[in-house]
């Protein structure tokens, strides 16, 4: 028991990748980290412009040759002349090293920063925009479109429910129909349009092809929607705002 609680996926302390996560790289969020990539190579140029020296590597070896040219450490076995040689000029390489690794970790904060700023930048664009998108799909701007879809010119073609009232359609199904469920003497029904045949510019609505427990709508009444009562004989005529009933109208009557 003590060894296998030895084992790497135990020990605390940063993801581990051994094992049977050998191979497994920990999640990364890949957009923000390909933009603060993107700022890091942008601070890398704007802080290092264009290189007129050499680098450090460079420098050491031109230090130490011109150190044991000039007989630096003198005196001493060839390895010590060597080394004496190379302290200053080491000193100074891994100066720059210091350096150079300070500069990156500022470039990796300040990149950092960055992204999440332009991440957030982002966020808030995107959260503006759903809004202004559900502001332009509202049920107002839906009810707008579907009468612009209604009143197009339909010649040559059989008018329709929606094209002889437009504007009682539209405001049908863009809101009037939206609300049905949230009223007690609607909820769980099925709706309809009326059952009818159009004849010329006309429509005949036929309460004989109603179905019981379907809800029906009429766009020439449009306060209105009507369901069939077969055990009374009638048709019931609801009040379409708040599902009071407004009369029985007796079936062939």
């Amino acid at each position: 028991m003590s060894r296998i609680l030895k084992r790497p996926m135990f020990r605390k302390g940063g993801e581990v990748m051994e094992g049977i996560m050998t191979g497994i790289k920990p999640r990364q969020n890949y957009s923000l980290g390909q933009r603060v990539e993107d700022y890091k190579n942008v601070l890398r140029s704007a802080t290092q412009g264009v290189s007129t020296g050499p680098d450090a590597l460079t420098r050491f070896l031109l230090e130490t040759g011109q150190n044991l040219v000039a007989g630096e450490s003198a005196g001493g076995s060839k390895l010590q002349e060597i080394l004496g040689s190379t302290n200053k000029p080491m000193q100074n390489y891994f100066a720059a090293l210091d350096k150079k690794a300070a500069q990156e970790k500022s470039i990796g904060l300040q990149a950092g920063m960055l992204g999440i700023k332009g991440q957030q930048a982002i966020d808030i664009a995107k959260a503006k925009n759903k809004d202004k998108f559900q502001k332009e799909f509202s049920d107002s701007r839906q009810e707008f479109e579907l009468i612009k879809e209604f009143t197009k010119d339909s010649k040559g073609f059989k008018k329709s429910l929606n094209q002889l009232y437009p504007q009682q359609m539209a405001k049908f199904i863009a809101k009037t129909s939206k609300n049905l469920d949230n009223i007690d003497a609607f909820k769980g029904k099925n709706v309809q349009k009326f059952p009818h045949k159009i004849s010329g510019t006309k429509a005949q609505f036929n309460f004989d092809e109603m179905i019981p427990g379907t809800i029906y709508f009429r766009p020439d009444q449009a306060n209105s929607v009507f369901e069939r009562d077969p055990e009374n004989q009638v048709i019931i005529q609801y009040n379409i705002f708040t599902g009071a009933k407004v009369k029985e109208i007796p079936i062939g009557g």
